[in-house]
């Protein structure tokens, strides 16, 4: 009974769970996607993935910086505490923290009318930047009324997932990690079996969007419920949108420097989908799409054991409890990183197969294309999980991070591009990575909390890093005939 009451209030063990049920969507929804669909339906499917997944760059940061603060408050810190934590004290008496409810009622305050503001530029972007990016492989489409009809139903979504973050960092910031996930368990089940029946009863592309999106809504009502149950009530009590003057000088630095940090990473990876979708044929803008997709379902379900965490790690922070939220992150990376490489290996070895046998209208990535686009989301969790962790302290550097390895992945795809296609993408990531990302960013954790790179790495990343190499040695050996 003990042993299922710890699954039941895991942060990690329910992430991972909600990770999972999303990932049966990879094994359920995406083969009949591939069956159902056809070719140039596929792409249009994967670009309003992508489109979906850019709302993140909207954000501008302020989903993560304002779970971050709210969990400063709930480590009893004041509005005038939250905005540096960089030369916090390790505590003696970090037990006996309270929550300071008055600072997270001015952060849940001024977060509403921020994101008031962000939905009416998102809906402004989309309307225009989106319905130009979709141009081309709408008008692809045999029916390509329905994908349009399709769009529209993306953008009414969009705007009420936007502001419905302000429930989610909510429900983060107060630590209620476990509670989230489980109900995200719940909701991407009921998706998931939605979209089955969808497509199984041929609904095609705008029935498939109705119920994605449907449930997106659905979500956004679900999180406004439970914050408004945990903690005694407490969100329903705070006060009315308010922009507090000093908790948005707070929040602003950090916000816009993830933000950009944000989109001169993931925003660049999405806009070259988007942008090798204008000039690829439909069979190889496909299979990228699919093998990218696959690769990032990989590397969310590896981060469960870390981002779980990390409001207890900025609560950690907060408190002055430095040697414990150096041991929950050692334990969370090494977690996270063997998660990760599992994952790809047991995509890698079985895609191709699987896809061949159900007759999928799309193909799986060349090994060797698999294998560098392993290489580079390996080494951008270990750029990534640094940078988070150094995060803690409210000092973001996240702009200069993902800024200067933006520009190099962006110089040295679009320079490959030309000469060895699809390829040029996980090169440009690896230069990025290993250029400037990787390095910069663990310097900025190592130093902060007093950690050597070799007592520090040893057994947390070198061991997953040297099985993914030999497997990528093999893969492109093989594919040089040099090795069978």
């Amino acid at each position: 009974m003990k042993l299922l009451q710890k699954i039941w209030s895991s942060p990690t063990l329910m992430t991972w769970g909600s990770f999972a049920t999303n990932s049966l969507s990879l094994v359920v929804v995406l083969p009949l996607i591939l069956i159902k669909l056809n070719t140039e339906e596929i792409v249009v499917w994967y670009l309003f993935s992508t489109i979906i997944g850019l709302q993140i760059l909207v954000d501008l940061g302020f989903s993560l910086t304002f779970s971050r603060v709210i969990a400063y408050g709930m480590g009893g810190a004041s509005s005038t505490d939250i905005k540096d934590f960089r030369e916090v004290s390790q505590k003696k008496d970090f037990q006996n923290c309270q929550p300071n409810w008055n600072t997270v009622n001015q952060i849940c305050s001024t977060m509403g009318v921020i994101y008031d503001r962000l939905t009416i530029i998102l809906i402004s972007l989309l309307g225009v930047f989106g319905t130009l990016a979709l141009l081309r492989p709408i008008s692809l489409m045999p029916n390509y009324q329905w994908g349009w009809a399709s769009w529209a139903v993306i953008l009414l979504a969009s705007a009420v997932t936007l502001k419905g973050n302000i429930y989610n960092s909510y429900l983060q910031g107060v630590n209620e990690i476990a509670l989230l996930r489980r109900w995200d368990i719940i909701t991407s089940l009921a998706s998931i079996i939605t979209s089955f029946l969808v497509l199984g009863m041929g609904g095609g592309l705008l029935g498939l969007v109705l119920s994605n999106q449907g449930w997106m809504i659905l979500k956004i009502w679900r999180d406004r419920c439970l914050a408004r149950t945990v903690y005694e009530a407490k969100f329903q009590t705070f006060a009315a949108k308010k922009l507090n003057p000093e908790i948005f000088a707070a929040v602003w630095p950090s916000a816009w420097r993830s933000g950009l940090g944000v989109f001169m990473s993931y925003g660049l990876i999405q806009l070259s989908s988007v942008l090798y979708a204008q000039i690829g044929s439909i069979g190889q803008v496909a299979s990228y799409l699919l093998s990218l997709r696959l690769i990032q379902a990989v590397s969310q379900f590896s981060n469960a054991p870390f981002y779980s965490k990390l409001p207890l790690l900025a609560k950690l922070r907060a408190e002055g409890n430095i040697n414990q939220q150096i041991l929950l992150a050692k334990r969370a990376m090494t977690l996270g990183y063997w998660t990760y490489l599992i994952g790809f290996l047991i995509l890698g070895i079985l895609s191709k197969p699987l896809l061949q046998l159900i007759g999928s209208n799309a193909n799986f990535a060349e090994p060797q294309l698999w294998s560098l686009m392993g290489l580079s989301l390996f080494a951008e969790r270990y750029g990534a999980m640094h940078i988070q962790l150094y995060s803690t302290t409210n000092h973001i550097v996240w702009h200069i991070v993902n800024g200067v390895s933006g520009v190099i992945y962006a110089i040295v795809s679009l320079s490959l591009l030309p000469k060895i296609g699809v390829y040029a993408f996980p090169v440009g990531l690896l230069a990025g990575y290993l250029g400037f990302y990787c390095w910069y960013s663990a310097r900025y954790s190592y130093k902060a909390f007093g950690l050597k790179f070799w007592s520090f790495e040893k057994s947390v990343m070198i061991p997953p890093l040297f099985i993914l190499l030999c497997y990528t040695a093999y893969s492109l050996l093989n594919s040089l005939g040099l090795i069978t």
